[in-house]
């Protein structure tokens, strides 16, 4: 097996996220321009390491997601265009602290598939439940709401008391 410097794989998986992510947002002309943006720092900050560069980028990407929102693209393609960009941010970060802890010789093929595969199918399983109720006819309740308002609080929370060890 040819030897992979650690986050190589990880970053090829993260700009073909990226790329989903544009694909999927880009319905108007300044969808596309922030996509495309996006895209361009998602791919530059994994491969060279660069994780400001990264999220950055996918801010540009998550922008593109709400402006063809607001030009009126359909729900589904927006859940999708969305768990690509959380995909490609979460991976491509991932790519970024790998190149930044590892020395070039850590074989991390298996850590970075299993990342990779683990944080695609969370992302997929979250959009199909956020889909669902648009094919299968459900009405919302307010206690539905109010359960998704807190954990939504919660999770908010949580990611905002977590220790950050890489600043």
């Amino acid at each position: 097996m040819v030897a992979v410097k650690p986050g190589r794989l990880a970053a090829g998986y993260a700009t073909g996220a990226a790329v989903v992510g544009f694909v999927l947002a880009g319905v108007g002309a300044l969808a596309t321009v922030l996509g495309g943006l996006g895209l361009l720092g998602v791919t530059v900050g994994s491969v060279r390491g660069r994780a400001t560069l990264v999220t950055v980028g996918s801010l540009g990407q998550f922008g593109a997601v709400v402006t063809g929102g607001v030009t009126g693209a359909g729900a589904p393609q927006l859940v999708g265009a969305g768990a690509a960009v959380v995909v490609a941010w979460t991976v491509g970060r991932t790519a970024t602290e790998l190149r930044a802890t590892l020395d070039e010789t850590a074989a991390t093929h298996r850590l970075e598939t299993t990342h990779a595969a683990g944080t695609t199918a969370i992302a997929l399983a979250a959009a199909g439940i956020a889909v669902a109720p648009t094919v299968v006819s459900v009405e919302a309740t307010p206690v539905g709401v109010g359960l998704l308002l807190v954990g939504s609080i919660c999770l908010t929370a949580a990611l905002a008391l977590a220790p950050d060890e890489s600043m």
